[in-house]
C-alpha cells in the first residue's frame, strides 16, 4: 500500500514539474512563437510580390524606346515598388490596397495586431518588427525592413548560347533587355523579446524570390514596329536610292506593282488582323 502512495506522490511530482518546466513556458511562449511564424510569411510574401512587380513594372526605359510627347510606359523604381510593401503586407485586416497612396505610414497605429507583442516586462504591446536604423522612423515605410533587388542575365548554358544569338542579333540594331532575370530578397529583424532564451537573440527572417521578366514587353507600337524591322532584311533597301530605281521601274506598264506605293520594302504593321477577326461577329459570315 505505501509502495502505491509512493508512485502516486512520484507520478504528482513529475506533473508538477513538467507543468511548470515545460507545459505552462511553451503555453505562454505560444504567441511569440505564432508572431514569428507570421512576421516569417509576411516576409517571404513581400519578397514574391517584388520580383513579381517587374512582370509589370519596367525598371527603366526600353531599348529604342522612342522619345515623343504623349507616349508612356509602366514604369517604377525599386524604392517606389519597396513602399507599397507595408500597406500590402504589415497593415491591418480589411484596409483597402490602393495605388494611389495619399495618407502616412505609421508602424505605431497601421501594423497588424498579429506584429505587436509585449517587448519590454511592464510595458504594452509593441510593433516586434524591429527598425533597421539606431533610432526607428515611425512614419518611414522602409524602417521596419530591408529589401534588395538585381536584375541579372539568366544563369546556365542554354541562357548563355540565347545571349550569343541576340548579341550577333546586335549587329542588325536588334537589341533586347537581357538583364530581366531579377532576384529579390526581404529581411526583417525582431525586437529582442524580455524572456529568456529572446533576450539575448538577434531573431532575423530573410526571403529570397526569382522571376524571368520578359524581355520583349515592347512599350506601344512604335516601339513594336521599331525592333521588328530591324529583323526585316528589306528594311535596309528602304532607301531613296532603291525607292528611285523602283518608281523607274514602275513607269513600265506592266510592272507598276514595283512602285514604292505597292511594293514597300521593310514594311511592318504591327496592328495588321487577319480577315476573320475584322468582321462583325453575329453576322452571317462571322459566327452567325
Amino acid at each position: 500500500m505505501s509502495f502505491r502512495k509512493y508512485l502516486h506522490g512520484q507520478a504528482l511530482v513529475e506533473s508538477i514539474v513538467g507543468f511548470s518546466f515545460v507545459i505552462v513556458p511553451i503555453m505562454l511562449l505560444f504567441p511569440f512563437l505564432s508572431k514569428m511564424t507570421g512576421i516569417q510569411h509576411r516576409a517571404q510574401e513581400a519578397a514574391h510580390y517584388t520580383a513579381w512587380e517587374r512582370t509589370v513594372w519596367k525598371e527603366s526605359r526600353p531599348s529604342r524606346f522612342p522619345s515623343r510627347s504623349g507616349l508612356y510606359i509602366a514604369q517604377q523604381t525599386e524604392p517606389e515598388v519597396a513602399k507599397s510593401i507595408p500597406w500590402r503586407f504589415y497593415q491591418k485586416n480589411g484596409h483597402k490596397i490602393s495605388s494611389d497612396i495619399t495618407t502616412d505610414w505609421s508602424w505605431n497605429d497601421n501594423v497588424h495586431p498579429l506584429l505587436k507583442h509585449q517587448v519590454f516586462q511592464g510595458e504594452r504591446s509593441n510593433t516586434i518588427v524591429a527598425s533597421t536604423q539606431d533610432e526607428p522612423v515611425n512614419h518611414d515605410e522602409y524602417d521596419r525592413f530591408s529589401r534588395e533587388s538585381r536584375g541579372g542575365r539568366l544563369p546556365g548554358s542554354i541562357a548563355g548560347a540565347v545571349g550569343q544569338a541576340v548579341g550577333f542579333l546586335s549587329f542588325t540594331g536588334f537589341s533586347l533587355e537581357r538583364d530581366q532575370f531579377y532576384r529579390t530578397q526581404v529581411t526583417t529583424n525582431l525586437e529582442k523579446h524580455y524572456m529568456a532564451p529572446f533576450n539575448e537573440l538577434d531573431l532575423s527572417f530573410s526571403n529570397n524570390s526569382a522571376i524571368l521578366a520578359s524581355g520583349w514587353n515592347a512599350g506601344g507600337p512604335m516601339h513594336v514596329n521599331d525592333r521588328v524591322k530591324r529583323l526585316v532584311l528589306t528594311n535596309y533597301m528602304d532607301n531613296g536610292v532603291i525607292q528611285t530605281a523602283q518608281s523607274l521601274i514602275g513607269l513600265i506598264p506592266f510592272a507598276k506593282e514595283i512602285r514604292p506605293s505597292s511594293l514597300r520594302l521593310g514594311h511592318v504593321d504591327a496592328n495588321a488582323l487577319p480577315d476573320n477577326r475584322l468582321c462583325t461577329y453575329g453576322t452571317e459570315s462571322c459566327g452567325g
